[in-house]
């Protein structure tokens, strides 16, 4: 009789947890108290305000989150931001808790307008905007073809991350707010997000020409919302080099044994200053690199320079140039090979 007490009290706590919803951080986090060893759970959180989210776009099934689906995850974050002179002013350090785009977005399965004519997902980038109009931008691959995911979340909680020899106080938000954690400036924190947006880029059509016999780009063209800005030629390569080591690994045919890439970074080669406006191209600034058969890849203008982990795209010149052009585009944030574009002929950057 005891044995079959024990199984039906067993049976019944199972079910319970099952019917449960996953509305708490993840295990991996669940289990810190503030009197623990982690220096990131010394203070209380706060609770934001939490409203609704609709995704809209070229996705199969568009409509509201449900965000009972989801379990939450946390990141942690220096917060600062420009002032009026371009000076960077520390706002706080902070631990957020909250929905992860990864997660959010999974289930809003990609239908690009394009796919008949380029299937890759690599040149799709995301729209997120608040109730006041307000957007930032995110390319499709830093959410699902990062190296370190689930580093942009909509945080619903927030708590300070407070050192031991001062007395601080940091603000606090009262609405829930996407916030990504890979950022070195405040570019892209949005306050009562309601909307994301999937696209495929459309700015400007490039022929897609698999058959291309004489695949040599000799320079890359820089464009500027459609205004064209500067050319990159061999000869700027008197730059210092950069190289990384690498496990190149791509989606459709796995490990590629390129162990090296060897280049000069991007930031150097494109100055800065083309950009006037460096906070709002921060927020919803993208870079379409093209190669000159057509093929293509969209990043976001923080992905490429506003990086709290530093690492840096370069051009990077292949050993077999005659073949694969002088220049490809390198990032070593990326996951996959895909998104090394050869053949580099141009780079678009636009804001959305």
């Amino acid at each position: 009789m005891k044995k079959v007490f024990l199984l039906v009290v067993v049976i019944t706590a199972t079910l319970a947890s099952y019917n449960q919803n996953p509305d708490a951080i993840s295990g991996a986090t669940s289990g810190y108290k503030l009197t623990g060893n982690s220096l990131y759970h010394r203070t209380e959180e706060t609770s934001l305000k939490v409203g609704e989210l609709l995704v809209e776009g070229e996705v199969e099934n568009p409509g509201k989150v449900s965000l009972e689906s989801f379990y939450k995850r946390e990141v942690f974050w220096k917060e600062a931001k420009y002032d009026n002179t371009g000076e960077v002013v520390f706002v706080g350090a902070y631990r957020y808790s909250g929905y992860s785009l990864f997660d959010l977005l999974n289930g809003f399965i990609l239908k690009k307008k394009n796919e008949n004519i380029f299937q890759p997902e690599i040149d799709v980038y995301i729209i997120i905007e608040n109730d006041r109009g307000e957007k930032v931008t995110f390319s499709w691959a830093e959410i699902f073809f990062t190296n370190i995911p689930h580093q942009v979340i909509i945080a619903t909680e927030s708590a300070p991350i407070e050192p031991h020899r001062l007395e601080v106080d940091y603000p606090t938000d009262m609405l829930w707010k996407v916030v990504s954690a890979n950022d070195l400036v405040n570019g892209r924190v949005l306050e009562n997000p309601v909307r994301i947006t999937v696209k495929t880029f459309d700015k400007k059509e490039y022929d897609i020409n698999r058959e291309l016999r004489n695949s040599f780009s000799k320079q890359v063209d820089v464009m500027v919302n459609n205004q064209f800005v500067m050319t990159i030629e061999p000869n700027n390569l008197s730059a210092p080099q950069v190289e990384y080591k690498s496990v190149f690994y791509g989606m459709g045919m796995g490990y590629h044994p390129i162990p090296v890439f060897k280049g000069i970074e991007l930031q150097t080669l494109i100055e800065q200053k083309k950009f006037e406006d460096v906070t709002r191209w921060m927020a919803s600034g993208l870079v379409c690199f093209a190669g000159i058969d057509g093929y293509r890849v969209i990043y976001s203008y923080s992905e490429l320079f506003n990086r709290a982990d530093q690492v840096k795209s370069i051009l990077a010149v292949p050993d077999q140039s005659d073949k694969s052009g002088y220049y490809r585009i390198y990032h070593p944030g990326s996951f996959y090979a895909d998104m090394s574009v050869k053949s580099l002929a141009e780079i678009y950057f636009f804001l959305e």
